[in-house]
């Protein structure tokens, strides 16, 4: 069996979604962090059940229910996690066990913290595709 550990990086992801503009994307539970980093995206409705780890560049904890995924292609997924991930947001490092090269829906991650610790887990939903809004360009 095969264990990743993934130390999310919020420099990426977070420097694209620094700016605010007007569009409506809502969580069920939405902090003010998420609202800022999901407020140029909107849903799209297009999900998957899997994500290859050959297209997974980068993943981000928005909070504890929730993992921004940014696949190559500039590819942008939600993933609404199957309950609280407690201490996710805040270490931002978690591992998966699994024998696939893919993130599926059901897996099981455990939070850890610096020393490899693990203190807290929830499984993956599905990962749902968002679109950048188009903002319109002042003359």
């Amino acid at each position: 069996m095969k264990t990743l550990i993934t130390k999310l990086s919020c420099a990426g992801i977070a420097a694209a979604l620094a700016t605010t503009s007007a569009g409506a994307f809502f969580l069920e539970r939405e902090s003010d962090r998420a609202k800022e980093m999901l407020s140029q995206y909107e849903r799209t409705g297009e999900t998957v059940s899997c994500l290859s780890l050959r297209r997974v560049d980068d993943t981000d904890a928005v909070d504890d229910f929730t993992l921004l995924v940014e696949a190559r292609g500039g590819d942008l997924y939600l993933n609404e996690l199957n309950g609280r991930c407690i201490g996710l947001e805040r270490e931002q490092r978690y591992v998966r066990k699994s024998t696939q090269a893919q993130m599926c829906r059901g897996d099981i991650i455990q939070v850890v913290d610096n020393s490899g610790i693990s203190f807290g887990s929830c499984g993956l939903g599905e990962f749902e595709k968002l679109s950048k809004i188009e903002t319109p360009v002042s003359q």
